[in-house]
C-alpha cells in the first residue's frame, strides 16, 4: 500500500488556521454565496475594525484545524474569526448580511462548543460589550442613587418649608 503525502502548503494553511482559532474567542461559518468582490472587500474592513478577522477557506482544512472531524460543512465557506470581544465581529458580520441581503449563517465555534445557525444568529443579536458593561453600571448605580435622593429628600423638604416660611414672612 502507497503512503499518501501531504501538501506542505496544506499543512502550513491548516498550522495557520489552528494559530488563528486559538487566538479567537468565537467563530462564525458563513455561506458567502452572491457576496460581490467588492462587499467582501467592504466586510472584511468592518470586521477587522471589530477585532476580527474574516478567511475563506477549505472547509477540510477547517475542520481539520478545528479538531472538529464530525463538523457538516457544506459548499463555500467564509470564517468569521472574532478575537477581541465574542460577539463583535458577528454583530458586523449580522448587520453587513441583513443589510445587503446576502450570505447565511452555517454554524459556529464557543470555545469548545460547536453552534447551530440559529445559535450564531442568536448570539448576533447579543449587545455588545460596551452596551453590556453600561446596563451593569447602570444597574448597580441606580439602588445608590435612590438611596441619596432618599436620604437628601427631608433635607430639601426641609429647606423648601423654611424657604417658604422666610417667603411668606417677607411679604
Amino acid at each position: 500500500m502507497k503512503r499518501q503525502s501531504v501538501n506542505p502548503s496544506k499543512v502550513a494553511r491548516v498550522a495557520a488556521l489552528k494559530q488563528i482559532l486559538d487566538a479567537s474567542k468565537s467563530v462564525a461559518i458563513v455561506d458567502y454565496t452572491g457576496l460581490k468582490v467588492s462587499q467582501a472587500t467592504q466586510l472584511r474592513r468592518e470586521v477587522k475594525q471589530a477585532g476580527g478577522e474574516m478567511k475563506v477557506e477549505k472547509n477540510t482544512l477547517f475542520k481539520l484545524a478545528a479538531g472538529k472531524s464530525d463538523m457538516t460543512l457544506e459548499g463555500l465557506s467564509a470564517f468569521i474569526f472574532s478575537k477581541s470581544d465574542e460577539v463583535a465581529a458577528i454583530k458586523v458580520l449580522a448587520d453587513f448580511m441583513k443589510k445587503n441581503s446576502v450570505g447565511t449563517f452555517k454554524a459556529g465555534l464557543l470555545g469548545d462548543r460547536v453552534l447551530s445557525a440559529v445559535e450564531v444568529a442568536a448570539l448576533a443579536r447579543i449587545p455588545g460589550r460596551e452596551a453590556l458593561v453600561a446596563q451593569l453600571l447602570s444597574t448597580l448605580q441606580s439602588p445608590a442613587s435612590k438611596l441619596v435622593y432618599a436620604l437628601n429628600y427631608n433635607i430639601s423638604k426641609l429647606a423648601r418649608v423654611l424657604d417658604a416660611i422666610t417667603q411668606k414672612g417677607v411679604n
